[in-house]
């Protein structure tokens, strides 16, 4: 029987467009499951450059779901998103949860620096961000690198809206291997 690998992405007000889109298609190519859970309890998400976007799921009812049956979640960029997600005190609760069950944790552009340093999630793992918030990210925990994988904390950050595509298929090599990864690149 094949494991079906799902992940979670975290939407709200403000969540920037192509960061957000780009993950659902790219790893609906893939054949993973994606659910677009709105932290923000709204079932329509404005984007931060006027999309619009509908949620699967209420933060609140996350509980009904089986967190084992999750690969990986993902906390797309947008500094009002990143804003809105570094203060929502369930879904820190919930990124400490996926934290501690060795659960990949994605984050893109704003959401490194003001997500999970200001909030000490991963206190020695090495990351990237946005470059124009990257005095929030400690020196010791910088990364150059446009996409930046770390292994031993199964943390996946990305600089910005520019690489959100190296971001999706370095998840999708992660999660599925290279073989599907560079399919999946090709296609595109």
């Amino acid at each position: 029987m094949t494991k079906i690998i799902s992940v979670l992405i975290f939407i709200t007000d403000g969540v920037e467009d192509i960061e957000t889109i780009s993950s659902v298609d790219i790893l609906n190519r893939s054949n993973i499951n994606t659910t677009l859970v709105s932290t923000n309890n709204r079932r329509e998400i404005k984007c931060a450059h006027g999309s619009k976007i509908i949620s699967n799921i209420f933060i609140n009812n996350l509980k009904n779901i089986n967190i084992n049956n999750q690969s990986a979640v993902i906390l797309p960029g947008g500094l009002k998103a990143s804003e809105h997600f570094q203060k929502n005190k369930i879904l820190l609760k919930y990124l400490k949860i996926f934290k501690k069950n060795n659960k990949i944790i994605g984050a893109i552009c704003a959401s490194p620096s003001m997500v999970i340093c200001s909030n000490n999630i991963f206190p020695n793992a090495k990351m990237t961000g946005y470059l124009g918030l990257k005095y929030l990210i400690p020196y010791q925990q910088w990364k150059k690198y446009p996409v930046f994988w770390d292994n031993k904390y199964k943390l996946l950050t990305a600089q910005s809206v520019k690489y959100a595509i190296k971001f999706n298929l370095k998840l999708i090599k992660i999660l599925l291997g290279e073989k599907i990864s560079l399919k999946i690149e090709q296609e595109l």
